[in-house]
């Protein structure tokens, strides 16, 4: 728990003073937005041990500031899917009961299921290392995602966490570069039903006090939450304020809380991307 402790206010550190030590002389902001055709799976086995398969645009809005030797990055990251399964494919058909008549009758329902995920993650990377081709940036990053799911009664997972970050940067001549970032989650914090849809604990606390719905959390770090993202860019310069390029992102979580019932998710996609520098 301390080592714990201790890796924590490291970066901590690491993410509130990275813009302090800047060479302000060496300012840039590039804005990029990007549409993504999104593709993978995920298995909420709170609801139900189907694995659902997704095909979706996603889309990605990025902010790359370059202060001297730090870099920061802010990312928004969002898509909705109605995936496919054999719940989404087949009518149900079951007995339902008139309290006026007395009498039972017999109702078809298909299942309307709809999936979001909602990440907000910020990266604070120092420049390690440089030369004419290369350079690498070593920091820290702090993460919200949300993984959202909805058929008569939601089931919302929450998490924050914080954990190591890498940026490599490779030039290839004036107008083309390469990008390749990777984190993952070190330790965090976690709210999640311990069955589908919103628990009478948690609606309860939502309409009295929203702040105490997080007394439900649950401590998170590797034994129990494990995530990797990889997000590789090409980037071809338009003009001096503009450039298009493509890429590629991957990512894997597997999130056990509750252990007996966890979320797995498992998910690329590719994007085209514009970006504005400033």
């Amino acid at each position: 728990m301390k080592l714990k402790k201790c890796i924590l206010a490291i970066i901590g550190f690491a993410i509130m003073t990275a813009g302090i030590f800047a060479d302000e002389t060496k300012n840039q902001v590039e804005l990029t937005l990007s549409i993504n055709w999104n593709f993978g799976l995920y298995k909420e086995s709170t609801f139900s041990n189907i694995t659902q398969g997704l095909i979706t645009p996603r889309f990605q809005l990025e902010t790359k500031i370059f202060s001297g030797n730090f870099l920061h990055k802010i990312t928004a990251d969002y898509f909705f899917a109605h995936p496919n399964s054999a719940m989404t494919n087949t009518a149900v058909v079951y007995k339902n009961y008139d309290p006026i008549t007395g009498e039972s009758y017999y109702e078809s329902s298909q299942s309307n299921l709809s999936f979001h995920r909602i990440r907000l993650q910020y990266d604070a990377v120092y420049e390690l290392w440089q030369n004419e081709k290369f350079e690498l940036y070593v920091g820290g990053n702090f993460a919200c995602n949300a993984y959202l799911q909805f058929e008569h009664y939601p089931s919302i997972t929450g998490l924050i966490s914080v954990g190591p970050a890498s940026v490599l940067k490779y030039t290839i001549d004036d107008r083309n570069s390469l990008f390749l970032a990777g984190s993952m989650p070190l330790a965090g914090f976690g709210v999640r039903p311990p069955f589908a849809g919103c628990d009478a604990e948690l609606m309860k606390y939502a309409e009295e006090d929203f702040m105490k719905i997080f007394t439900l959390g649950k401590f998170l770090s590797l034994h129990n939450y494990q995530s990797l993202l990889l997000d590789f860019e090409y980037k071809l310069q338009a003009s001096q304020k503009v450039s298009t390029g493509l890429g590629v992102t991957f990512e894997y979580s597997r999130v056990a809380v509750p252990k007996e019932r966890p979320l797995y998710y498992l998910d690329g996609s590719l994007k085209t991307m514009v970006s504005i520098i400033f």
